[in-house]
């Protein structure tokens, strides 16, 4: 295929999936604010533009558009995920859909369109003036889990557990609009979906392990999940019919679901590949890279599949129990499977407390459960990943 004759994608944003698109016979329109000179030299065309300012965006691609037309617009970026299915609405070229785009970052939204089809999800009540939250509590009852209800990216949310917990939440989201649902308990699945032209391919359901703290932090994830194939299949249908509810047509998805009592229930919807070494994960169990999935659904073609190359994983999260500055051997850096977001002598926070969270993570492939969990606990003793006190704390 001559250059000429390469198929043009406009991609708003991501470093992991310009990597990718530089590895294709594409035509790459990146569109950043500014992009990165590192990613700029990747593209084909690197546009710096106001990416909060989608009239004037829609212009500039828009002519660009004009000259050579682009095949699809797509983002693997929370915050561009609206605006990236904008631009492919108004340019009439692939992309997600509108709709589920903006239900994905507007978790009232979300919520309206599930519960409109009959899709599971908890209790809960839409919140604009953040004053009305703890009131809207007590109507639910307590625990309450407080979402920041537009743009929360994976982390505006916190389990609260009386009017304080609520009010604290609401300064902590920046006092705008709110989203207040039931807690659900229950183990938690996080399920890969591929969809294309509207029909849904479940990649892999994970079973996800999550902290007892406010933040409810991601504390690691098992393949398989330990369902059985006729879980996974369950789980994994209702996940798929969660996506038709929302519109989903074009993408991938990290679909979020918690067994109850009572059944499967929607907790969240991603529209983008996984985070953390999960992509990793995924490709090395399902023979899937979810983000070169992505850019294939985008442009229409095929998607590439590998044959998988571990049966089991076992994912875990490096997280601390109190707050200082970390320390760790960092020998241990050079095995396999070790990936820290932090240096010695950074400063930590406790898993359980709002600023705190994952700081790195562990992952192990093979075939057997117990060589897993001895190769991760080998990791781990050489780590040594521990916590001194600071006076800064």
């Amino acid at each position: 295929m001559s250059t000429d004759d390469r198929p043009s994608i406009a991609c708003v944003s991501g470093r992991r999936v310009v990597d990718v698109l530089a590895g294709m016979d594409v035509r790459t329109v990146l569109l950043g604010d500014p992009t990165p000179l590192d990613l700029a030299c990747l593209a084909d065309v690197p546009l710096d533009v106001d990416l909060g300012d989608w009239k004037t965006t829609e212009v500039v691609l828009g002519a660009l558009h004009r000259v050579r037309p682009l095949t699809a617009v797509f983002s693997v970026f929370d915050a561009h995920l609206p605006l990236a299915s904008y631009l492919a609405e108004r340019l009439d070229v692939r992309g997600l859909s509108l709709a589920a785009a903006l239900a994905c970052d507007d978790k009232a939204r979300m919520r309206l369109a599930l519960e409109g089809a009959g899709i599971t999800g908890p209790r809960y009540l839409a919140v604009d003036d953040p004053a009305d939250a703890p009131s809207a509590a007590r109507r639910l009852g307590f625990p309450v889990v407080v979402k920041k209800a537009v743009g929360a990216r994976g982390r505006g949310s916190l389990v609260c557990h009386d009017d304080a917990d609520v009010a604290g939440a609401v300064t902590a989201f920046g006092g705008g609009p709110v989203l207040v649902e039931s807690y659900v308990d229950g183990p938690e699945y996080a399920i890969q979906t591929i969809t294309v032209d509207g029909v849904t391919e479940v990649v892999n359901v994970l079973a996800q392990h999550v902290g007892s703290g406010p933040r409810q932090p991601e504390l690691g994830y098992d393949y398989p999940s330990g369902l059985g194939e006729v879980g996974d299949l369950a789980v994994g249908k209702f996940a798929t019919s969660a996506l038709r509810a929302l519109g989903f047509d074009n993408g991938v998805a990290h679909v979020q679901v918690r067994v109850s009592d009572d059944g499967p229930v929607l907790i969240n919807v991603a529209a983008r590949p996984p985070g953390g070494q999960l992509c990793a994960l995924t490709e090395r169990v399902s023979g899937v890279d979810m983000t070169r999935a992505a850019v294939d659904v985008a442009l229409g073609l095929p998607l590439l599949r590998q044959e998988p190359t571990a049966s089991r994983a076992l994912y875990r999260c490096v997280a601390f129990g109190q707050a200082g500055v970390v320390d760790y051997d960092v020998g241990a850096l050079d095995s396999p499977g070790v990936f820290l977001d932090v240096e010695p002598g950074d400063p930590v926070h406790p898993a359980d407390d709002p600023r705190g969270g994952s700081y790195g993570r562990i992952v192990v492939y093979g075939d057997e459960t117990p060589q897993l969990l001895r190769d991760y606990h080998g990791i781990l003793d050489s780590l040594r990943p521990r916590v001194r006190p600071s006076r800064m704390w």
